[in-house]
C-alpha cells in the first residue's frame, strides 16, 4: 500500500516536471508572444522582401533614408535597409505558437498574448501589446476579428 502511494507520487512528480520543462522550452524557443516569429520577420532586409514579394504597388520616400513600400496586403516602412514597422492585412501571415493573424478572434488574441483584461487604448477596437522591442497593435472589426496588425520595432 505504501509502495503504491510512493509510486503514484513519483509518477505525478515526473509528469509535473516534464510539463514544466516543456513550458520553459516553448517560452525560450518562441518567447511569450511569439518573439521568434517577430524576430525572423523583422530580420528580412529590404532587398529580401522585394525579391520575395515582387513589384510593390507603391514606393514613397518619407524623409532621409526612410521609405514606405506597399504591396497588396502588407505595407513596410524601412529606415535604410532595415524594417522599422509593418502593417498587415494578409491573412496568411501568422505569428507565435498559436498562429495569430488577420482573421483571428479577439479571444484567440487574448489567449495568445495573456491579456486578462481589456487594455486601455485610444480606439476601443485596438489592442496593443509590448513584446520586448516590438510594439504590436491588433485592430478588430465589428465581429471581434482581427482585420489589421501593426507592428514596429523600438520603444
Amino acid at each position: 500500500m505504501v509502495k503504491s502511494k510512493r509510486r503514484a507520487k513519483a509518477v505525478i512528480g515526473i509528469i509535473i516536471f516534464i510539463f514544466i520543462v516543456l513550458v520553459i522550452f516553448l517560452k525560450v524557443k518562441y518567447g511569450t508572444y511569439g518573439l521568434h516569429d517577430f524576430n525572423c520577420f523583422f530580420r528580412q532586409s529590404k532587398q529580401e522582401i522585394l525579391e520575395k514579394e515582387g513589384d510593390p504597388v507603391s514606393r514613397e520616400k518619407l524623409y532621409g533614408s526612410c521609405e514606405d513600400i506597399k504591396f497588396e496586403d502588407i505595407e513596410y516602412t524601412f529606415i535604410g535597409n532595415y524594417m522599422e514597422s509593418v502593417r498587415i492585412t494578409d491573412p496568411d501571415i501568422r505569428f507565435g505558437i498559436l498562429q495569430i493573424g488577420v482573421g483571428s478572434s479577439k479571444k484567440e488574441v487574448m489567449l495568445a498574448y495573456g491579456l486578462k483584461e481589456t487594455l486601455s487604448n485610444e480606439e476601443e477596437n485596438e489592442y496593443a501589446v509590448q513584446n520586448g522591442i516590438y510594439s504590436t497593435s491588433f485592430y478588430f472589426d465589428e465581429n471581434d476579428r482581427v482585420y489589421k496588425i501593426a507592428c514596429g520595432t523600438g520603444v
